[in-house]
């Protein structure tokens, strides 16, 4: 395995848990623990209108979300208030000047909303160790297309090969696999899946699988 030249983060659970939007899910009629149906739900219909060509953005396809769950519209704003202000995971700088250390260049690439993205890299002192951040509204298509890590290791002046994806969704990382690039599996909780091809490498925090990654 070659050390990869960039490295690209997934953004939403791999840097900053969604956990304190329970209370907002609570505060709008829901309960804390409708987080995760929440999310799986918006993922399953993303990536259902991309299968078919139809490309939504994160807000768009929360806000329906949502509304399938029986959250007034008036109301929606509340959760999505709760996007810009998450906390990142105390590993989270320590693996950026890991790689700042080693001279590799740090991308940001999410599903989300680009702006939302830079506020929280800002409001959790991380936007000194980001090259760029790259959403989805650039490419039109949702992660886990093969586009979306080709356009960004274009982006990052490399080769697929030599680009490498850290996230803590196999989805996630298997795009990344099928795309040419290498992937960083980082335990957040949940096994990986067994259905989807190996990752490069894996571990329970962003530094160590850094340090696998790069050897």
């Amino acid at each position: 395995m070659t050390a990869p030249k960039a490295v690209a983060f997934d953004v939403i659970e791999t840097l900053f848990p969604l956990d304190p939007l329970r209370s907002r899910l609570a505060g709008v009629g829901l309960t804390e623990n409708d987080l995760e149906p929440f999310f799986a739900s918006l993922l399953r219909d993303a990536f259902a209108l991309d299968t078919v060509g139809i490309y939504k953005p994160f807000k768009e396809v929360a806000s329906a979300t949502l509304g399938q769950m029986g959250v007034a519209e008036a109301d929606r704003d509340a959760v999505f208030e709760g996007f810009a202000e998450l906390t990142a995971h105390d590993d989270v700088r320590p693996g950026f000047e890991l790689l700042r250390s080693r001279g590799v260049p740090v991308f940001c690439l999410t599903n989300g909303d680009p702006d939302v993205t830079e506020m929280l890299l800002d409001r959790n002192g991380l936007s000194d160790l980001v090259v760029r951040t790259i959403s989805i509204d650039e490419i039109g298509v949702w992660k886990p297309r093969e586009r979306v890590y080709t356009y960004t290791a274009k982006a990052a002046g490399v080769g697929p090969e030599q680009m490498a994806l850290i996230a803590c969704h196999a989805w996630d990382c298997q795009g990344a696999l099928a795309a040419g690039l290498q992937a960083g599996y980082v335990d957040r909780g949940k096994p990986y899946s067994s259905a989807m091809q190996k990752p490069t490498a894996s571990a329970g925090t962003l530094p160590d699988v850094i340090e696998a990654l790069l050897g």
